[in-house]
């Protein structure tokens, strides 16, 4: 389990919240037809207004939301009731499905902010913490030492693994326009990043990159199919906190560009508006306490607003609209 997510189970069990998450699965789920929940909750008569900053409060289980014209500073607007989930530390968007990725219970949650309804996928490979989402719908969901990948319309997922993920410590995916799966590791047999080439299950190719001082996220911005990663230089111990590299195609260091994004704390998980003219960047303390979710201009990386509810626990994140792959 990477660190991040320990402190926060610990901190839900010190709330006296149980959080205990399923064991990975070996083989295809025993069941991978998704289920519609049944929670009066969920009702609420709130119209979301677009573009949306979405969220999760992780001790409620409720989605937040801030109306992006209103700017960063003003509190969120509940968006629906308890969703089930206790332990979401990663969302992507699709037209109007928010999908999270729960890690307590270990499933995939779909919510529909049209017709207010939300769907799971109860079984996937392992315990997920960390989702993508591909051009044709693909959702990828990031587990321990795997990637469970659900195609659109299909019942028959699929796993991705190899020696290298399968060895390492695994903290975010990404999926390019051409459906290369990159996932972000950062300790074990690898530290950098890997990519299974579309069509592959089983073959990993290392990416040399360079050694990143701590990993935050990984990501593609899809409308140049520029390679992102963030990490933070002083190991979240202060100074130029949220480095963003920017890879162009075929990545490597030598055509990379860097910005800083000048977070308070830790950055990591992050997000591009519909446009790619906006990143998105979780932001917190290094025991997770009181996250943020800090807002940059992209690709130059300036600003200083920030998305914060300290009466909640802020958990993943993702934009309405948004473009496909994110």
């Amino acid at each position: 389990m990477p660190c991040r997510i320990r402190a926060l189970a610990a901190l839900l069990l010190l709330s006296g919240t149980a959080c205990g998450g399923a064991s990975p699965i070996a083989g295809a789920p025993q069941s991978s037809r998704p289920a519609v929940r049944a929670n009066a909750a969920l009702t609420r008569d709130v119209r979301l207004k677009r573009p949306a900053l979405i969220s999760i409060d992780q001790l409620t289980g409720d989605l937040l939301y801030w109306p992006i014209e209103n700017g960063p500073g003003g509190p969120p607007i509940t968006l629906t009731g308890n969703l089930g989930t206790y332990q979401a530390n990663a969302m992507a968007s699709n037209g109007n499905l928010v999908i999270i990725a729960s890690y307590a219970p270990a499933e995939l949650i779909e919510y529909n902010v049209k017709t207010k309804r939300e769907t799971t996928l109860p079984d996937t490979f392992g315990s997920p913490s960390h989702v993508a989402v591909g051009k044709s719908g693909t959702v990828y969901a990031l587990s321990a030492h795997e990637v469970g990948v659900f195609p659109q319309g299909s019942s028959q997922p699929y796993e991705i693994t190899c020696k290298e993920l399968s060895g390492s410590e695994p903290f975010s995916v990404a999926v390019d326009d051409e459906s290369d799966v990159f996932v972000e590791t950062g300790y074990g047999s690898f530290t950098g990043v890997l990519e299974v080439p579309a069509g592959s299950s089983n073959s990993c190719v290392k990416l040399h990159l360079g050694r990143k001082s701590d990993p935050g996220g990984i990501g593609i911005d899809p409308k140049t199919d520029d390679l992102i990663l963030i990490d933070n230089p002083g190991y979240c111990a202060g100074g130029d906190e949220g480095r963003m590299t920017i890879y162009p195609k075929p990545y490597a260091n030598a055509t990379s560009t860097t910005h800083h994004l000048h977070a308070g704390d830790c950055a990591g998980g992050f997000r591009l508006d519909a446009t790619s003219t906006h990143i998105y960047v979780s932001d917190s303390t290094i025991d997770e306490s009181y996250p943020l979710i800090d807002v940059r201009t992209y690709p130059d990386g300036k600003g200083h607003g920030a998305y914060e509810d300290y009466s909640a626990y802020l958990g993943g994140f993702t934009l309405i609209p948004s473009a496909l792959p994110n």
